[in-house]
Parts: C-alpha cells; structure tokens; sequence
C-alpha cells in the first residue's frame, strides 16, 4: 500500500505528476446522512424532467424555442429580465450559506461530489473490491485482472454518464420529446445526438478520470472562499491543542497529544488532502475525515471530535453577523421582487407591430367614401394556466366617428402557454387624420372566459398624410 506523507498533497508525486486518488471507505454519522442526502438529490435530478405542474414540464429550459417552465409559471423570452432576480437569489443564497456554513455545498450537494462518490466509485467498489484491492490494482503490473475489471467499470461508466447526459438534455428539451426522439434514428436528431454524446463524453471525462482535479484546478468557489468565510463560519478543522504534539513526535516533557499519527484522515480525503494542516483551498467539507478520526479515536479510548465541524475561532455559530444579515436581507428583497413580478404579470403579453409594406393606403368604404388602411400584427401569448378567449374591439366612441376594425379571427381562442400572430386592419376617415399624419386611437382586448383577470387598453397610432 502506498506510504503517504501527511505533509505533502497526495494527488501528485515527488516529480509533480498526478497520482489518483482511490479513498478509503469510511462509515459513521456524516457518512449515513451523506449517503441519504445523495440518494435523495439523485432521485430529484432525475425524476424532475417527467413531473409536471400546471400543464408544464417542472423545469424547462427550452433556449432554442425561448421557453422556461419553473415550477408551474411559464416564462417567454420577454421574460429575461426576471432572471435577474433567480440568479441574483441563488448567487447570494450560496455566499449566505458559505458565511455561515462554510463549504456545506461542496460536500454535500455539489453534482461533482455527488455523482462521483454517490454513483462512480460505488461502481468502481462492486467491480474492483475495496480501497486497498483498487490501490493494489491500480499500481501492479498490466494483467488480465486488471483488464478486464477495467473494461468493466468504464463501460459502466460509459453507460452511467449516457443516463446522466440524458436526463440533463431532458431540461432543455422536454422529457416527452426526448424519450421520442430516442425512438428514431440518429439523423432525424443530429443536434440534439451530437449534443447528447458530448455531453456523455465530457460527464465521463470529469467524474470518471478528471475528478478532484476539478475541485483543486478548476472549480472557482474554492478559490473565493476565503472572502465569503469568516472566523464565525463553520469548518472542518483540526483541533491542534488538542491533537498536538501527535504520535511518534518527541517532546520534552515526553507527553503527546490526542493524535495518534495513522493517517486515517489523509486516506478517506477524496482531494487527498492532510486536515492537521489547517483549513485548505482544496477541502470540500465532506466530513469523511471527521467520522475517520471519530472511528480511531473510539478504537484508542479517547474523546470524539479531534476532527469535528467547528467555526474557525471556536465560538458557537451566529446567524446574526452583519455580512450574513445583508446576505439574507438582499435575498429577501430579490425574492419579494421576484413573487411580485410573478404574480402582478398580466395573464397575456401583447406586442402589437405594423403590417409589412406601406404604412397606409387608400380604400373605399362600402358607400363609397374613401379611407385610409393601417395594417397591423399581434403578437399574443396565453401566459396563464388556463384556456382563453380573447376579443379585440374599439371603444364606441370611435365607431361613432367612423374608425371600423377589421379582424380575420375575433374572438380568438389560445390554451395555456400558446401564442399566436393576430392580423387585423383599421379604417379610418382622413378627416380624422392631424396635421401631423397621426390619429392616436384606443384598442381593447379582453379575455371573455376571465374578463376580470384580463381586460387592458394599447395605444394605437393611425398613420396617413401629413397636412
């Protein structure tokens, strides 16, 4: 087995080249609940794309169609600006939760720790035996052996970042057109194949081969958490009072600390990692380090916790520090600007545009007389949750003054989520027309299923010759 150096990084050599890190098996507290937490986020990721609520997709992110579902609301193109508020809550919510917590996301619930320890290296377990089995294998000579199991566990692999691949596509196309275009050949799809492969091939790369490498070389929060931690941010540490001196270290009044130099805490870190050093850029929180000393502490008669989730000044955590306070008050208010946005948003979004070519044109009315024709489109989307139909019309005060709206489709019907292009025509007499070749008029449109949901006015500028 090999010798590890608690001083140095174990996932490079003497010379500077990556050595892979294969941890060892670790059972407690932390690890129960850990294995509960990935089995519950694993069902989430993958069962999520084939719930609905409301007609929708739970999360949907169809960019080439400009259409996100979240949790039941349907959002359109026109509704980006919104995402100011989702993605300014989520990058506040994770330096709230670092302030206080520390590196709690890495550990527990980031997709990288979660796939690799929750699914490969459960897979690299069944196929290859225990931690010191994989380490024999991975350092001895080319065999049969060593072949074979490895032939096995990546096409296991293989098969395991094909299911993760689609289950991600399924976000941005649709779980139900996915599973379709599975049904098909490749070449009916290739954008959507193509994609599909990378993503399979990027998935195997990273949490297959890449791995830890991602957190100490790639991964940016590891690199900004000293500015979102504090002293009063929770921690894995090391207790060096009282771990200090360790085993094996001489010392003048010839008494050691807690510590008994095994190097159980080095052998679990999946970054390979030595926790005595104080707290590092490349530790994700995992705690396996913590139930490892727990474990030899219990086998060696002394206290738990030499190894032990604490803030980093030893004081109990606080909630109610000013930076976590000003965290939590801006995700308040972006949150609150969020529902508000959401709930006040009209039920259908309107875009009304001129028809193509010239901007009026002469026609005459049934009695003859001669009107100007403005020619105009509508773009109308259903953003409710239920069927409507809708009805355009002109307040009676025009009609009067002899403005007459023409409509191919009127009322027009449209469910949920649909939109449609709206064409209609107005007629108005030049008489009506200002100096300044506009006549401004008012357009109603109401929705005759829920008129006391929608009922709303747009402007509509009439054009024709200037005086």
């Amino acid at each position: 087995m090999t010798q590890l150096d608690p001083g140095k990084l174990t996932s490079v050599d003497e010379y500077g080249d990556r050595v892979h890190i294969i941890p060892a098996e670790v059972k407690g507290f932390f690890r129960r609940h850990r294995n509960w937490t990935q089995i519950i986020l694993l069902t989430i990721f993958l069962a999520l794309p084939w719930t609905r609520i409301n007609g929708h997709q739970t999360i949907l992110l169809n960019i080439p169609e400009r259409e996100f579902a979240l949790f039941g609301v349907l959002f359109k193109a026109h509704d980006v600006p919104l995402l100011f508020f989702i993605l300014g809550a989520i990058t506040l919510g994770l330096a709230f939760v670092t302030s206080v917590w520390g590196r709690v996301w890495c550990g527990w619930a980031c997709p990288q720790t979660v796939f690799i320890d929750g699914v490969f290296r459960r897979i690299e377990q069944w196929v290859e035996g225990s931690y010191i089995k994989r380490r024999q294998l991975r350092d001895g000579p080319f065999s049969f052996e060593k072949l074979w199991k490895s032939s096995l566990k990546w096409f296991l692999f293989t098969v395991v970042s094909s299911l993760i691949a689609h289950s991600f596509m399924a976000y941005f196309v649709g779980a139900k057109e996915l599973a379709g275009m599975m049904t098909h050949v490749p070449s009916e799809n290739w954008t959507y194949f193509v994609l599909v492969v990378v993503f399979t091939g990027g998935i195997l790369f990273d949490f297959g081969w890449f791995r830890e490498q991602f957190c100490v070389i790639m991964c940016p929060y590891g690199r900004i958490q000293s500015v979102l931690l504090d002293q009063k941010s929770l921690a894995v540490v090391y207790d060096q009072k009282r771990g200090e001196p360790r085993r094996g270290i001489k010392v003048d009044n010839g008494s050691n600390g807690d510590c008994v130099s095994c190097n159980r805490c080095v052998q679990v870190c999946p970054t390979g990692i030595d926790i005595r050093n104080g707290l590092q850029m490349e530790c994700i929180a995992c705690t396996a380090c913590i139930d490892a000393c727990d474990e030899i502490m219990t086998k060696v008669k002394k206290p738990t916790g030499l190894i032990r989730y604490d803030t980093l000044d030893g004081s109990k955590i606080n909630l109610k520090k000013p930076r976590s306070l000003l965290y939590l008050l801006a995700i308040v208010l972006l949150l609150g600007g969020l529902t508000y946005a959401v709930s006040t948003r009209e039920t259908a979004h309107l875009a009304i545009m001129r028809g193509a070519g010239l901007p009026y044109s002469y026609v005459k009315s049934p009695s003859g007389a001669e009107l100007l024709l403005n020619q105009f489109r509508m773009h109308i989307q259903n953003q409710g949750s239920s069927p409507a139909r809708y009805q355009m019309t002109l307040p009676a005060e025009y009609a009067e003054k002899g403005v007459i709206l023409q409509v191919a489709e009127n009322p027009l019907n449209l469910n949920s989520g649909d939109s449609r292009e709206w064409y209609f025509f107005v007629r108005i007499p030049q008489a009506l027309i200002e100096s300044n070749g506009q006549f401004k008029i008012k357009l109603q449109i109401i929705d005759l299923i829920e008129k006391n949901n929608f009922s709303v006015e747009r402007d509509l500028i009439i054009l024709g010759p200037r005086s």
